[in-house]
């Protein structure tokens, strides 16, 4: 089972963070993303889509996506 949804969620979470003027929040989150990029990455087996990643900034309920 792939394990890059974590990184949509935090992206949407982010996003949220940016439209609601949270930036501290949203900065975090950044953050979280790079961290759990990584751990994904590193997991045996691990095959992450890479595409969308560094877009997700803008995606949350509502957004555009």
């Amino acid at each position: 089972m792939s394990k890059d949804w974590i990184i949509e969620v935090l992206g949407d979470l982010r996003g949220f963070a940016t439209m609601n003027d949270l930036p501290v929040t949203a900065e975090q989150l950044e953050e979280a993303i790079v961290v759990a990029i990584a751990e994904v990455s590193q997991q045996p087996g691990a095959r992450m889509r890479t595409e969308g990643h560094g877009a997700e900034a803008g995606r949350c309920a509502g957004g555009p996506r």
